[in-house]
């Protein structure tokens, strides 16, 4: 049986979503798997954000929508995503922006790593930066407590190339 067409690559900020999910991608085109890959937090950058989705989880799922029929009409026949999914209902949400099931792994690293990562990409500074460290840490804990993935990676120590042909190995499974 074939995996579902749709692989999300969950977790905390920091932790590889979205440079794993374009190694994913390059492996897939070299497959001729014709994927398309989507980054949720681009999908959602917008403000304000609604008191009753501060996350944006209703805009990136629209958003999701749009882009992969758009995809799937150019010719593309699998889905990378790169985002946070917290809960039953961020799934069932992406679920139906992509018209069927789809594949959740959950990335992992330590609380430092993640900070460090964070860090060093240099891209927030100041309470910004304090702030996004601090969530990190707390969407950690929260995605493994409550967890709604269909398997887990840990990507501390790891390549991405490693890491990217695990996540292969694992969804082809699904």
């Amino acid at each position: 049986m074939q995996a579902p067409p749709a692989l999300v690559l969950s977790g905390p900020p920091g932790v590889g979503k979205t440079s794993v999910g374009w190694r994913v991608f390059d492996r897939c085109t070299d497959l001729g798997l014709a994927p398309a890959f989507a980054d949720l937090d681009f999908l959602g950058a917008a403000w304000p954000a609604p008191d009753d989705d501060p996350h944006q989880s209703r805009l990136k799922a629209t958003n999701l929508a749009a882009v992969w029929s758009n995809s799937r009409q150019t010719g593309s026949r699998r889905l990378i995503v790169a985002g946070v999914v917290e809960n039953l209902n961020d799934r069932r949400q992406l679920e139906t922006a992509t018209g069927g099931p789809v594949v959740i792994c959950r990335l992992d690293a330590p609380d430092a790593d993640l900070a460090q990562r964070i860090h060093g990409r240099g891209r927030e500074s100041g309470a910004s930066l304090t702030k996004l460290v601090a969530r990190a840490a707390e969407l950690s804990a929260l995605l493994t407590a409550d967890d709604v993935s269909d398997f887990a990676i840990n990507t501390a120590a790891r390549t991405i190339d490693d890491i990217a042909d695990d996540v292969l190995i694992h969804w082809q499974a699904e």
